[in-house]
């Protein structure tokens, strides 16, 4: 069975939906915790480098 470009153009559109629909619909996180999270993987990493 042969498809033509509309058939897959329509799936690929499709595909692309889902995805943004599942990216907008995980919970967000706030740049403070993005922010805190990077300061607590410094200090490890500062600690490691003291010790």
């Amino acid at each position: 069975m042969e498809y033509s470009n509309v058939v897959l153009d329509a799936e690929a559109n499709r595909q692309q939906l889902a995805e943004r629909i599942a990216r907008a619909s995980s919970p967000k996180m706030p740049a403070t915790a993005h922010r805190h999270l990077l300061a607590q993987r410094l200090r490890r990493i500062a600690d490691r480098v003291d010790n």
